[in-house]
């Protein structure tokens, strides 16, 4: 019996011990190794000065090319677009980016993301190996109930986050594998013609207001930030006209470019392809050189 009871615990604790070890093996990989991804990016970007920083979801990383941007404007840009990404995932990104550089003007796409309030899984997956950041942690532990376990079970956040922390990635990561966006300009390029046959609109209605938004244009009123929205093109699909109208009544600055583009010019309805986005991005720097 105490034969048993000795190796039982053995096994306990050495497993508690391999638990531990990945854990801070996990981490230190997420934080030391280079950038996969956006988030990790900006965490690593210290004491830049950026004339604008594009941010929202893939309707901006595969729309804004950011080396034609900055050829044309003779300004330093970076694209932080991130495919799935909502409005508190963009205020996450603002608030991480300028605790460590200079901003002088933010370009955020809105449209039918004006209807959510909640980070994106693939966002706060991403964030989960930085729970010691300050700002990381204040900005989403109200989206958790088991944030307790999140922050004091070694592993636990990994072991929920598989598919987006997990084993795969954390290779990548050693093996320093380049991702399918460089973070360093983060355009994504689309490339074909998938446009579908059947029609569909935007939200008939629109929220009240978006406490999101509002603490963006908040934080870029404090920190003497010009703030820029637009809305990026659909496809002639999509009846967008009274809801991007109603949301125009609620910013009448809103720079709206989401008709007036060839169906040719989208891999599908909601993204321009690359030689969609090339067109775009001249057209947003027209519309936008004298601000």
């Amino acid at each position: 019996m105490k034969k048993f009871v000795t190796y039982t615990l053995s096994i306990l604790v050495l497993t508690i011990g391999l638990v531990y070890l990945s854990d801070f093996i996990y981490t230190e990989v997420y934080t030391h190794f280079k950038p996969r991804n956006k988030l990790q990016y900006i965490l690593k970007t210290k004491n830049e000065n950026f004339d604008i920083v594009f941010i929202g979801s893939s309707r901006v990383a595969n729309h804004i090319d950011t080396e034609l941007f900055d050829s044309i404007s003779n300004k330093k840009t970076i694209n932080l677009g991130v495919e799935g990404a909502g409005l508190n995932d963009n205020l996450l990104q603002l608030k991480l980016l300028i605790n460590s550089n200079h901003i002088s003007n933010v370009f955020l796409q809105i449209d039918s993301n004006f209807e959510s309030i909640s980070p994106s899984n693939i966002a706060i997956s991403e964030a989960m190996p930085f729970l010691k950041n300050k700002i990381i942690k204040n900005h989403i532990k109200k989206y958790f109930e088991n944030f307790e376990k999140l922050e004091h079970i070694p592993f636990y956040r990994y072991a929920v986050n598989d598919p987006k922390i997990g084993f795969r990635e954390f290779f990548f990561s050693i093996i320093n594998k380049k991702p399918a966006t460089n973070p360093n300009a983060g355009f994504t390029p689309k490339f074909g013609n998938k446009i579908p046959k059947t029609e569909s609109s935007l939200p008939k209605l629109i929220r009240k207001e978006n406490i999101i938004l509002d603490e963006i244009i908040r934080i870029c009123k404090i920190n003497k930030i010009s703030l820029t929205l637009y809305t990026s093109p659909y496809c002639s699909k999509i009846k967008t006209e009274d809801y991007i109208k109603k949301l125009i009544n609620k910013f009448p600055n809103l720079i709206n470019l989401s008709k007036g583009y060839n169906d040719r010019l989208f891999y599908d309805c909601g993204h321009l392809n690359n030689q969609g986005a090339k067109i775009f991005t001249n057209n947003l720097y027209n519309e936008t050189k004298d601000k």
